[in-house]
């Protein structure tokens, strides 16, 4: 029996939680606690030849029977929840939270953070956190066994994020983060696939994860509408050059807020290229990635002012010229969130 999909739930509910979608919260007036804490349920598929899943998850067999088609799908009824704390200082404004945000679907990573927030004389925010894997990723140890059980290893990454909001007083936010990728046992295309030192090394998938990206909030109407485009730069400098790869993307975040209901619809875009010619199928690997969800928050949910009913649905898709690396995942959820 399959246990529950805890972190991958995780990070989907994250893609309707924070309005705007990538915007560091204003920092309070008064010194305290602040943050929310968002519980659910919910049922979620999902498709990978290269995740296994995490200590407390799987999410496929650890058998397969081909190298060149797409995975199967796996679906689980699973429980929803995330957070994030944070205590003010008031006369300095300063900022010190830890919690849960969106970093990257497809490989199954819901990344922890705990970091300092100052808000600076012209209101502008900076920020720096420390990201880790709370429960590290499980993937296989060699992804290209077929007919045999697949033995799992953990994939962690860990490293630093910066921030700045608000940049000099205006809607303006760019981030970078940097990661440290490591897998535990490192086994790609050794077991079965006969090949040479050389050519096995072009599959390593341990090494560092950049990423920069620039955001910028229109409101409209007051903050009836609010639009908001995400340009980002990936690059996977990874040990192996047939999995190391840059990917360009574009994220725009749609907010609507009304009296009773607030909606909030986020479409994704990304190319990533892949640096060298794989060795087991001969050519370069190339990803279009496509992701979308939607969101609405009921507001004074049970007639409590910060609390808000919370419904999501929301698909996300990796598609590969070559199959094998091919990924996906879908998710509906309700849950309860309440801010403090």
């Amino acid at each position: 029996m399959k246990k529950p999909m805890y972190l991958l739930v995780l990070t989907f509910a994250l893609l309707g939680i924070v309005m705007p979608a990538h915007a560091i919260l204003p920092i309070p007036q008064e010194s305290g606690f602040s943050g929310f804490v968002n519980v659910g349920v919910g049922v979620i598929g999902f498709e990978s030849n290269m995740i296994a899943g995490n200590n407390i998850s799987d999410t496929s067999g650890n058998r397969i029977d081909s190298l060149t088609a797409s995975p199967d799908t796996e679906t689980n009824a699973t429980p929803v929840l995330n957070f994030e704390a944070a205590y003010t200082f008031g006369e300095t404004r300063t900022q010190v939270f830890a919690g849960n945000q969106l970093e990257d679907l497809v490989r199954y990573d819901t990344s922890t953070l705990a970091g300092l927030r100052q808000e600076l004389p012209d209101k502008s925010i900076v920020s720096i956190a420390y990201v880790f894997t709370s429960f590290p990723t499980s993937v296989w140890e060699d992804p290209y066994v077929v007919n045999a059980n697949r033995s799992e290893t953990d994939r962690s990454a860990d490293g630093l994020r910066f921030g700045f909001d608000r940049i000099l007083g205006s809607k303006f936010e760019v981030e970078f983060t940097w990661r440290d990728i490591t897998i535990d046992t490192e086994r790609s295309g050794q077991t079965q696939l006969g090949l040479s030192t050389t050519d096995a090394a072009l599959l390593d998938r341990n090494g560092n994860m950049y990423s920069g990206k620039v955001t910028y909030t229109f409101p409209f109407e007051g903050l009836k509408h609010i639009l908001i485009p995400t340009l980002e730069y990936s690059t996977y400098d990874l040990d192996g050059g047939a999995m190391a790869f840059d990917r360009y993307g574009m994220l725009v975040s749609y907010v609507l807020n009304t009296q009773k209901i607030n909606f909030v619809t986020n479409l994704y875009y990304a190319r990533s290229n892949f640096d060298k010619e794989n060795p087991i199928y001969v050519e370069k690997r190339n990803d279009d990635v496509f992701g979308a969800s939607f969101s609405a928050f009921y507001k004074k949910f049970l007639g409590v002012p910060k609390m808000n009913l919370v419904g999501t649905v929301a698909a996300y898709e990796s598609d590969s010229n070559i199959d094998f690396y091919d990924t996906g995942i879908s998710m509906a959820s309700i849950s309860v969130l309440y801010r403090f």
